[in-house]
């Protein structure tokens, strides 16, 4: 089913019907955890919407699903590996995170997703392609057709960016 153009949000609805078990059971396949799969369907029928309703993409619907899966799967897992990071850090020195620090850790990690969220799209996706993809500048260049040079500016002004906010939240959360 090719999506020339916009579709119905009913048209919509019955390609949900159609997918979500496919893509839930892709994402528990791969990582035989519910709470990810659920996640995993959510946002990639989120960012579905999107591509279809205000990017206006005309791609296959089941290719762009899968390929918006297995993206938003990797992102899913990057994340729950550096939560999970997070809380054995906490471990490891025996102490058990106090209801205020983990609130704390949450809005530290809330403010700074707002922050990346709100970056020119060009530097928020070389950000994220060197953060949470690992890429290095050359293979994002190539990735993006731009210069490695244009991926260090980018790069160097997003932790710029986030240098300012996170020691003003240092400031704000842990030094009152």
């Amino acid at each position: 089913m090719s999506n020339q153009t916009l579709i119905s949000t009913a048209e919509f609805e019955r390609i949900y019907e159609k997918w979500n078990r496919k893509v839930y059971q892709y994402a528990l396949s791969k990582t035989s955890s519910t709470y990810i799969a659920e996640e995993t369907v959510q946002r990639v029928f989120i960012k579905l919407w999107n591509n279809i309703f205000q990017k206006n993409v005309h791609v296959e619907i089941e290719a762009q699903l899968f390929c918006i899966a297995r993206t938003t799967l990797l992102d899913i897992v990057k994340e729950e590996r550096k939560r999970q990071d997070l809380l054995h850090i906490k471990v490891e020195t025996d102490q058990v995170p106090t209801p205020s620090e983990l609130y704390r850790l949450k809005e530290l990690n809330e403010r700074y997703e707002d922050i990346v969220s709100r970056m020119p799209e060009s530097r928020r996706k070389v950000f994220m392609m060197s953060r949470f993809e690992n890429l290095t500048y050359k293979e994002i260049a190539e990735r993006l057709s731009i210069t490695p040079k244009t991926v260090e500016n980018h790069i160097a002004l997003a932790l710029k960016v986030l240098k300012k906010m996170f020691v003003f939240i240092i400031h704000l959360f842990f030094l009152k």
